[in-house]
């Protein structure tokens, strides 16, 4: 990375580079996030309302804990974009005066959300972090379990689910068998809808709700918005449902990816890895190129 960019802020392309490259760095349509599952007992919903209630103050906790600055310096290059919930920045529902406070680390708050909800090193759960096996991915788990130990979360009850595949890895996710599901989205169309829905109750696993987060308001407005056409109403019920996620702790969220693509200067071309793919080289051309 650091080999081709003379800056990071704004990426640019060092002078040897820039010589026979164009560069563009767009933010990606879509985002990574973390979900808890909330059909594990040990971390989601259980049917003891007491114990369901010390369950969302351990997953806030862990939100509070975790470190999107270090995360985004660490494993992408500092010039991701670090948002609250599910509404990332390209989708024209999003809210840049939004509350960040679920994005900025509070350990003095994630000590004291394990305190009152009664949680202490003998009797935190094991959280089981999964991933499919390589090396990035194993980094990302133990910065992981380092953010867990700034709270005091006992290193032994941090652990690696490790996959051989990602194939693997869906499979297990898909079928429930996660604790903690790391995935990234890449949007199908510039809409919140298209995030929203990955929290909808009915779409639990094996469908595209990984966390298997259920909550009846947030499904009836997403049930209600999806009548509408686009207006201010239905970006408010979106904002609405963004904020009952964030406040049921239901995914560490979230990060929107700074893509760097290069291409030869011969070439006159805008390359695109979102909505329409592949399908800008259609329209490529040699650069000065004269007649059909």
């Amino acid at each position: 990375f650091d080999s081709v960019l003379a800056s990071r802020a704004p990426p640019r392309l060092n002078a040897e580079m820039a010589v026979r490259f164009d560069l563009a760095a767009n933010l990606e349509s879509g985002f990574v996030h973390t979900d808890f599952n909330m059909d594990d007992p040990a971390i989601g919903y259980h049917p003891d309302p007491d114990q369901d209630a010390r369950n969302r103050g351990l997953r806030c906790a862990i939100v509070k804990a975790f470190d999107w600055k270090r995360r985004n310096d660490v494993f992408y290059y500092g010039i991701g974009r670090v948002f609250p919930g599910i509404i990332p920045p390209v989708a024209p529902e999003y809210d840049p005066s939004q509350d960040r406070s679920w994005t900025e680390r509070d350990l003095d708050g994630a000590r004291r959300l394990l305190r009152e909800s009664g949680w202490h090193a003998d009797n935190l759960p094991t959280l089981e972090y999964g991933f499919p096996s390589s090396v990035t991915e194993r980094q990302m788990f133990e910065q992981f379990r380092s953010f867990m130990a700034d709270i005091g979360y006992p290193a032994e009850k941090v652990r690696p689910l490790t996959f051989a595949t990602y194939g693997d890895y869906a499979r297990a996710y898909l079928n429930r068998e996660v604790m903690l599901v790391t995935t990234g989205w890449t949007m199908d169309y510039p809409d919140a809808e298209n995030t929203m829905q990955l929290f909808f109750g009915p779409n639990a696993s094996p469908g595209s709700n990984s966390a298997n987060y259920d909550n009846p308001e947030f499904n009836r407005l997403f049930q209600a918005s999806a009548t509408l056409r686009p207006s201010p109403m239905r970006t408010s019920m979106y904002r609405n449902m963004n904020r009952i996620l964030q406040e049921d702790c239901a995914t560490i969220s979230g990060i929107s990816r700074t893509l760097i693509l290069v291409w030869n200067r011969e070439f006159a071309m805008l390359p695109d890895r979102s909505f329409v793919g592949g399908f800008f080289f259609r329209f490529v051309d040699r650069a000065g190129a004269q007649g059909p």
